[in-house]
C-alpha cells in the first residue's frame, strides 16, 4: 500500500512534465509545418524544434504526423468552430425565419479567424498551418468531416438556404472558393505581422479583415455568367 501511496503522488508531477512536452511539440509542429509544409517536414525537426532529445516523442505522444495535426487541430480549431457556431445562432436568431444574408454567412466564415488573428498578432502561425493544411490535400481529407469543422457545416447549410436559385454545384464551389481565399489571404496577414513585428499597421489590418468580408459577400452574390451557366449545362449532360 506505500508503494501504491506512494506512486499516486508522484503522478501529478509526471502528468504535468508531459503536458508540458505536449505542448512544447503542439506549438513547434505549428510553426515548422506553416513554414516548410505537412508531408515534408520530418517528425525529426519537430522533435528537436521542441528540444526533445527522445526521437520517439511525437510517437508516444500523438502516434503519428496525423495525430500531431489532430492535437494542432484541437489546441486551435476547437475555439475558432465553437466561436463559429455561435456566430450562427446569433445571426439565426436575428433573422428569425429568414434566410441569413451573404453579410452573416461571411462574417462567420471570417471573423472566428480575424479574432484569433487580433489576439495573437505577433506569435501566431495558425493561418499559415490551415493554409497549408488545406494544400496537403491526402492529409486534408482525414480531417475534412471533423467534428470540428461543425461551425462550417453550418456556413455551408445557410448558403444553400439562402441561394436556392443557384445551382447547388455552384454554391459549393462558390463556398469553397470563399474558404481558399479566407486561409490564403489571412495566413498572408499572419506573415506579414510576424515578419513586421512592432512595426505592423494594425489599422491596415483591419481594412483588410473588412474587405475580405466584402469579396466574400461579392462571390457569393454575384449571378452566374452565361458562360458559366453553359458549362453547368455541358458538364450535366456528359
Amino acid at each position: 500500500m506505500a508503494a501504491d501511496s506512494g506512486n499516486r503522488r508522484a503522478e501529478p508531477k509526471e502528468r504535468e512534465g508531459g503536458t508540458d512536452t505536449r505542448l512544447a511539440l503542439i506549438l513547434a509542429a505549428e510553426r515548422i509545418f506553416s513554414e516548410e509544409g505537412i508531408s515534408n517536414t520530418s517528425l525529426r525537426r519537430i522533435n528537436q524544434a521542441a528540444g526533445q532529445r527522445n526521437e520517439s516523442a511525437i510517437h508516444y505522444y500523438f502516434g503519428s504526423r496525423e495525430g500531431l495535426v489532430a492535437a494542432i487541430l484541437e489546441l486551435r480549431t476547437t475555439p475558432i468552430n465553437a466561436a463559429r457556431v455561435r456566430l450562427m445562432r446569433e445571426a439565426r436568431a436575428r433573422r428569425g425565419t429568414l434566410p441569413l444574408e451573404s453579410r452573416d454567412i461571411a462574417e462567420a466564415m471570417t471573423r472566428p479567424l480575424t479574432d484569433h488573428l487580433r489576439q495573437n498578432l505577433n506569435d501566431t502561425w495558425y493561418l499559415r498551418f490551415q493554409s497549408m493544411l488545406w494544400l496537403d490535400r491526402p492529409i486534408w481529407k482525414q480531417f475534412e468531416k471533423d467534428e470540428r469543422t461543425e461551425g462550417l457545416k453550418l456556413v455551408l447549410d445557410a448558403l444553400l438556404e439562402a441561394k436556392p436559385f443557384l445551382p447547388e454545384r455552384l454554391a459549393r464551389h462558390r463556398y469553397s472558393l470563399a474558404l481558399q481565399m479566407t486561409a490564403n489571404a489571412l495566413a498572408r496577414i499572419e506573415r506579414a505581422a510576424s515578419e513586421s513585428a512592432e512595426g505592423w499597421d494594425v489599422q491596415r489590418a483591419e481594412l483588410e479583415f473588412l474587405s475580405l468580408d466584402d469579396a466574400i459577400v461579392a462571390i457569393l452574390d454575384s449571378q452566374p455568367s452565361p458562360a458559366v451557366v453553359a458549362a453547368l449545362r455541358d458538364s450535366d449532360s456528359l
